[in-house]
């Protein structure tokens, strides 16, 4: 993380810095091809924060489908790690605390730093402990009876993070959080359907068992459809029924992003509208899920790299105008104790 986030952000204390810097090498290496993308449209002092909540909800997802542990090894890893954090969180001077026994120097930090981000932001313990407690359970559901169920699932891993960020973002409105959610749900609706392959590949299906029987199909037709690589006319339809129910949630999110202050604004703009391109690739491939190529793929990432680039410049001119005076309000950092 360069100098100039971290002295934007306020962080005087070496062990304060190098933990967000920590956050930062992680994401780096996790996932190289788009970090750091998204938090560049961030105010400088807003982006050791977003990096500090994106890091530690990637390294728990990481532990809950590392595919080189069998379930019963990731459950205990990711036990001791919700532990070690909690442990940390009722700590008057979590600084000054004992790691673990067992913990490494990479999930200390990490937690640390969102320790840090989630005392300056007040973000609820009541939050954190319904993510971890949702994400836990992709350790033993392979499937959803009801939409109901899938629903409660995307809120407790998705909608909830995004509400975390949405405080970052400095909103206008107390609706903003609420269509932020909504946004979340739709995104993750586009991604479970053109994830359906790679899903079932680890034998997970996200699309409700209810809505399965709506269209006349089983897990098995799915299965069998998607080992052949072969849209069936029942399973086009329902994809069809899943597009809609997420075009309803883009829909109900509008145009939220307006509701976030100017100078961070871009950023949930452009996660709106790369969702929203995502979604309309499934339909231009009149469904097609099983087949990647059909999508438009490579249409889709040339039409993201756009939408990026405008974003960056839409984000370094609102900037450039508001230079020589605060872009947006920065809250005291806690100290490390």
């Amino acid at each position: 993380m360069s100098t100039r986030e971290l002295d934007a952000a306020g962080f005087r204390d070496l062990r304060l810095r190098d933990a967000y810097g920590t956050c930062q090498t992680f994401l780096r290496h996790r996932n190289s091809a788009t970090y750091p993308a998204a938090s560049t449209l961030l105010p400088p002092g807003k982006r050791p924060y977003w990096d500090a909540v994106f890091a530690f909800t990637t390294y728990a997802d990481d532990l809950i489908d590392d595919p080189l542990r069998p379930p019963e090894s990731r459950a205990a890893r990711f036990d001791e790690f919700e532990r070690a954090f909690f442990l940390l969180l009722k700590s008057d001077h979590p600084w000054r605390e004992a790691p673990v026994e067992g913990q490494g120097r990479l999930p200390r930090r990490l937690s640390l730093a969102f320790l840090h981000t989630v005392r300056t932001w007040d973000i609820s313990e009541e939050s954190i402990r319904q993510f971890m407690s949702t994400i836990r359970t992709d350790l033993h559901t392979t499937d959803y009876p009801l939409f109901a169920d899938l629903h409660a699932y995307i809120h407790g891993v998705c909608a909830v993070g995004t509400q975390w960020n949405v405080e970052l973002l400095e909103p206008r409105d107390d609706e903003a959080a609420r269509r932020a959610a909504s946004m979340s749900v739709g995104l993750q609706l586009t991604d479970i359907l053109l994830d359906l392959r790679e899903d079932l590949a680890v034998g997970r299906l996200y699309l409700p068992v209810e809505d399965l029987r709506r269209f006349g199909l089983t897990r098995a037709d799915v299965e069998d459809a998607a080992a052949q690589g072969r849209l069936t006319d029942p399973l086009r339809e329902l994809v069809r029924f899943e597009a809609d129910r997420a075009r309803s949630h883009f829909a109900d999110a509008g145009d939220w992003w307006r509701l976030a202050h100017p100078c961070t604004r871009e950023l949930p703009r452009l996660y709106m509208q790369l969702g929203r391109a995502s979604l309309e690739s499934i339909v231009r491939a009149r469904f097609d899920v099983l087949n990647p190529a059909r999508t438009g793929r490579l249409g889709d990432t040339a039409r993201a790299c756009g939408a990026s680039a405008l974003a960056y410049t839409r984000a370094w001119r609102v900037r450039a105008a508001a230079r020589g005076r605060p872009t947006t309000v920065q809250p005291a950092p806690v100290g490390p104790r």
